[in-house]
């Protein structure tokens, strides 16, 4: 094996290391959100069992002390945790019943912005796309202008009852927690992102972007050869590294 060989090598396997260790902190976060859910959905039987569906309030009665307890933890560095109902499951009031926040504050409405206005969550990619596929989803990073205006990661895990859709599990992971856990290590690399499934910049040692920025192995596929690309096998990530030219 010649010297160039064995570099590649060698930073192939320190990439693959980096994104090990990130695919294990959002995996914790699905693992909690996993535990959780047995308890949620036996909380949520018997009204669904009785054909009679609950109200906000009575949601986040259900919820609260299981959404704290998850900001409790300390395995995983949550800023907000909470569920939000399906339609088959809550028939009046908000269908988000969260928690956020050092103090555990309970998200009052489902309403921002200057003129309060309200937000169709489940319009929201965190809701939406688990509703669809029946699959755990990623959403962001994003500016969460409905919980903590930041720049944001939602982990959501769907829930389901006899077959039947009944809403999220949910946590977010602030931006900032995620570079603080990341970014020392992707800085020691030139030029190298951490990218969603959709291409867009998470975090990034590479000048030229900034997070939330359209990669441009993404945003021009016939340009991929310039890049070293490496995804990850249970998260939507991708690790890519811009190649230098000659």
């Amino acid at each position: 094996m010649n010297a160039n060989a064995a570099d590649e090598k060698q930073l192939t396997a320190e990439l693959k290391r980096l994104l090990g260790s990130i695919e294990s902190f959002f995996e914790g976060g699905f693992n909690k959100l996993e535990f959780w859910l047995p308890d949620l959905s036996a909380a949520f039987q018997e009204s669904v069992q009785n054909g009679q569906k609950l109200s906000g309030n009575q949601l986040a009665s259900l919820v609260k002390e299981r959404a704290t307890q998850l900001l409790s933890d300390t395995e995983v560095d949550i800023y907000g945790a909470g569920y939000c109902g399906s339609e088959a499951l809550v028939a009046a009031g908000n269908p988000l019943a969260w928690w956020q926040g050092e103090n555990k504050t309970q998200l009052a409405s489902s309403a921002f912005g200057p003129g309060q206005v309200e937000v169709d969550i489940r319009r929201l990619e965190w809701y939406r796309v688990p509703a669809q596929t029946g699959n755990s989803h990623i959403a962001g990073p994003f500016v969460d202008y409905l919980c903590s205006n930041e720049i944001t990661l939602t982990l959501s895990k769907p829930l389901f009852i006899a077959d039947e859709f009944m809403g999220v599990a949910c946590l977010d992971v602030l931006l900032e927690t995620v570079e603080r856990h990341f970014l020392p290590e992707l800085q020691k690399h030139v030029d190298l992102s951490l990218i969603n499934e959709s291409g867009r910049v998470v975090i990034t040692s590479d000048l030229e972007l900034e997070t939330g920025d359209k990669h441009p192995v993404k945003a021009s596929p016939e340009g991929a050869g310039q890049f070293r690309v490496i995804a990850s096998e249970t998260c939507p990530f991708l690790l890519v590294q811009r190649l230098a030219t000659s």
